[in-house]
């Protein structure tokens, strides 16, 4: 098991990005020939109203900067709505 603490990650954050957890699901499709991969979040309870922009957001956030420090490597993060 990895610690988060490891990252820098506090038990309030940790609790905070479950609590994400338990309004979404996701469905990731990997295309391996294409070099892609897509990752559609999906509402557990949609009438709940829970706004997937953030999680969208913020994942795109963490990928991008996770390939720029561990890789070095560039790219962009394009608003395709």
């Amino acid at each position: 098991m990895i610690n988060p603490g490891m990252f820098g990650i506090s038990p309030q954050q940790m609790e905070a990005a479950k609590e994400v957890g338990r309004h979404i699901k996701m469905e990731i499709r990997k295309y391996r020939k294409q070099g892609k991969i897509e990752v559609q979040f999906f509402l557990v309870n949609p009438k709940l109203g829970y706004d997937l922009g953030k999680p969208v957001d913020q994942l795109s956030d963490q990928l991008s900067w996770g390939f720029a420090n561990f890789f070095d490597m560039k790219g962009t993060i394009r608003e395709m709505e």
